[in-house]
């Protein structure tokens, strides 16, 4: 196995949670006074800051706008599903001895709740909730350092430009997944380690055995 430690995030990589925040979004800009999302494919070719500009969301109030998204998303967490294949997907890795994680910008408890309900909580060592947009770089960090990895045996998996960035700034490769916020236009042209379509791919890519190095 190429990696030692996969690290996910989770809304979008691992929960198809895109539909309920679609839906708490646009209540909230009702609420608030910013632009809704008409157009999801549209949304998925931005980056996390060109959105909050493009539906005219004040800076300021990005921290108590996601503490208020989070505790409406937490309402809805034991009935969002995974993605399809991943449960079983999950179970495959930790049988072949991979160990898993998640960093994530969701609460822990709202991310628990998620994997409680689909059963695959007990594949996970630990589960970090970041609880803001920018801190997955410190966290990833963090976690490398305190399980005692080097970084060319971590992995981060995550579906938007930020995870890409973040994983990056951590030094550890990245596998940018295609089913959840970016797209794979987006993704690529922020060259992560892998564009990955489908969770077939990303398997086979996890499993490749990591190259001899030559002395």
């Amino acid at each position: 196995m190429r990696y030692k430690l996969l690290v996910w995030d989770f809304d979008g990589t691992l929960a198809d949670s895109l539909p309920i925040s679609l839906e708490i979004f646009n209540r909230m800009a009702g609420e608030h006074g910013f632009k809704p999302i008409l157009d999801p494919q549209i949304v998925r070719t931005m980056t996390i800051l060109r959105f909050i500009r493009a539906h005219r969301i004040p800076l300021i109030q990005v921290p108590r706008l996601i503490r208020k998204f989070l505790v409406s998303q937490s309402q809805m967490m034991p009935t969002t599903p995974l993605y399809p294949e991943l449960a079983t997907m999950l179970l495959s890795l930790t049988d072949q001895g991979a160990r898993l994680g998640i960093v994530s910008f969701n609460k822990e408890l709202n991310i628990r709740t998620c994997l409680k309900a689909s059963q695959v909580e007990q594949h996970f060592e630990f589960v970090i909730g970041c609880g803001g947009l920018f801190g997955k770089r410190r966290a990833l960090r963090k976690v490398v350092k305190s399980h005692g990895f080097k970084r060319h045996e971590v992995l981060y998996i995550g579906d938007e430009v930020r995870d890409v960035v973040a994983a990056r700034k951590a030094g550890v490769d990245m596998a940018a997944v295609t089913w959840g916020f970016n797209s794979s236009e987006v993704l690529a042209k922020h060259n992560p380690t892998y564009l990955v379509g489908c969770p077939e791919e990303l398997l086979e890519t996890i499993l490749r055995p990591r190259p001899a190095v030559l002395a």
